[in-house]
């Protein structure tokens, strides 16, 4: 969504929308609806910066950048 880097889907972060609306990390990839990708940590800024999540969601997503970008990081931090 943010770089649009070309990876396998194992090598992504899958992103859904929890019923509240709000977006939350798919760890195990198999949640249900609409998901969108991000490479790590750092794509995330370049998605904000592009509006890809009003696009990627439909206007649906609502985005707490602080806690969102925690929980990157900390998933980033898990891979490693």
């Amino acid at each position: 969504m943010g770089c649009g880097a070309k990876k396998t889907k194992v090598e992504l972060i899958r992103l859904v929308l929890s019923s509240q609306g709000q977006l939350q990390i798919d760890r195990d990839g198999k949640s249900q609806g609409r998901g969108a990708y991000l490479c790590g940590p750092g794509c995330l800024k370049a998605a904000l910066k592009r509006k890809a999540f009003a696009r990627a969601f439909r206007g649906k997503a609502q985005v707490e950048v602080g806690e969102f970008e925690a929980a990157l990081l900390a998933l980033d931090r898990e891979k490693r």
